[in-house]
C-alpha cells in the first residue's frame, strides 16, 4: 500500500512569524518554497517598508526538504503548540507558522510562543531547516556583491560622468547575518571633482579615485570616495572640527581599520543592558560578538568588522582580559566616548 503522507513536488511550503518584539519593519516575515524558488519577505504589520529576498532553488533540493516533512510526520502533527506546564514561559518572541500547501490539502502547524522547547523534535528539525533556508535567501555571494557593486558604482553620478577603468582592489567579507561585503576600487576620472558635473566649469585633467563600497542583504550601505565623498548623499564628508586633519571624526568614511578594547568584568555591558531590554530579538541566544555587531550598529551605525576577546598581560601584573574589536577609523572617535580604548599589543 502506497504512503498515505506522501507530499507532491508541487507543494509550496511557508515559514511565518509575527508579533515579535523587533525593529517595526521586521514585525512580519515570511518564506516562501516551493520547486524553483526561495523567496522571504519582511514588512510591518500593515505590509509597509516590504522588502524582498529570492534565490533560485532546484528539485532536487526541495525533495530533501519534503522528505524531511515526512520522515518527521508534518501532517500528524498537532495543530499548535503551546507551553506546558513545568515548562517557562517565553515573552517577546512572537508566533510561528508552518504551512504546508497541497493543491487538495493545507495543513499549518502554530507555535505560540515561537520557542523551540515548544515543539516536538521532528518540527524543530524542519523549523531549523526552514531558518536556514531563509539564512540563504538574504546571503549574498562575493561574486553576486561585486556585480551590485560594481553596476551601482557606474550608473552613480561621478562615474558615470566621466569615470573609466574600474579595477578592484579588495574585498572583504564580515560573516555577520546576513554577511556584509566591504569592496575597494580604484578609477580614474577626466575631470576633478565628484558627482554629474555638466554645466560646470571642471579641470581637464585624468584623475585617480578610490570608492570604499558596503553592500549587504543585496544593496549599497555605502559608497564612499577618496576618504572625501559620500556618493549615496552626494555631498562632501563632515569633518570633526576637534581633528579635521584626520579621519577619526569624519563621518560615513572608512578610513584604516583600528582596534579597540573593552574590559571584561562583572559589571553588565551596554550591549547586554540593551539586549536585555528587549530591543533585538535573535532567533537563538546570542554570543557575545553577535550582541556587539548588533547593538552599535543599529544604535549607532557603527560597523564592527571584527570582534574577539583576549587576554591583555604585562610582565609582573594580572592579565586582564578584553574585548577587542575592529572598526574604521572614522568611527574610532564615536566608540572612544563609548568607553572603548586604543588596542595596543604589549609582552614580547
Amino acid at each position: 500500500m502506497g504512503n498515505q503522507t506522501e507530499i507532491s513536488d508541487n507543494a509550496t511550503i511557508t515559514h511565518r512569524t509575527y508579533g515579535a518584539f523587533t525593529l517595526p519593519e521586521m514585525q512580519l516575515q515570511e518564506l516562501t518554497v516551493n520547486s524553483t524558488s526561495i523567496v522571504f519577505t519582511t514588512s510591518d504589520n500593515e505590509g509597509n517598508f516590504k522588502k524582498t529576498y529570492e534565490k533560485p532553488f532546484n528539485e532536487t533540493a526541495f525533495r530533501d526538504l519534503v522528505d524531511l516533512f515526512e520522515e518527521n510526520q508534518f501532517i500528524q502533527m498537532e495543530e499548535r503548540y503551546v507551553p506546558q506546564e513545568g515548562q517557562p514561559l517565553v515573552t517577546d518572541v512572537g508566533t510561528l507558522e508552518i504551512t504546508l500547501h497541497e493543491k487538495k490539502h493545507t495543513k499549518t502547524v502554530t507555535v505560540d510562543p515561537y520557542y523551540s522547547e515548544y515543539m516536538p523534535e521532528g518540527l524543530q528539525e524542519i523549523d531549523s531547516a526552514l531558518v536556514e533556508l531563509r539564512a540563504y535567501a538574504l546571503s549574498t555571494s562575493p561574486e553576486e556583491a561585486e556585480k551590485i557593486a560594481e553596476t551601482w558604482i557606474e550608473t552613480a553620478p561621478t562615474y558615470s560622468f566621466d569615470g573609466f577603468d574600474l579595477n578592484l582592489e579588495n574585498h572583504e567579507v564580515l560573516e555577520t547575518f546576513p554577511e556584509q561585503h566591504f569592496m575597494n576600487y580604484t578609477f580614474t576620472s577626466r575631470h576633478g571633482g565628484y558627482r554629474n558635473r555638466t554645466g560646470q566649469i571642471v579641470t581637464e585633467a585624468l584623475t585617480p579615485h578610490t570608492i570604499e563600497i558596503a553592500v549587504s542583504e543585496g544593496e549599497v550601505r555605502s559608497a564612499v570616495i577618496d576618504g572625501e565623498w559620500d556618493e549615496i548623499a552626494q555631498r562632501p564628508l563632515e569633518k570633526d572640527p576637534d581633528n579635521a586633519d584626520s579621519n577619526a571624526g569624519v563621518s560615513g568614511t572608512a578610513g584604516d581599520p583600528v582596534e579597540m578594547k573593552y574590559p571584561v568584568s562583572e559589571e553588565e555591558t551596554p550591549w547586554d543592558q540593551w539586549y536585555g531590554e528587549g530591543k533585538i530579538q535573535f532567533i537563538k541566544a546570542p554570543t557575545q560578538a553577535e550582541l556587539i555587531v548588533a547593538y552599535y550598529g543599529t544604535v549607532y551605525g557603527i560597523d564592527i568588522l571584527d570582534t574577539q576577546a583576549v587576554e591583555d598581560c604585562d610582565a609582573g601584573y594580572p592579565c586582564s582580559e578584553f574585548y577587542i574589536v575592529k572598526v574604521n577609523e572614522s568611527d574610532s572617535s564615536q566608540m572612544k566616548t563609548l568607553g572603548w580604548t586604543d588596542f595596543e599589543v604589549t609582552g614580547p
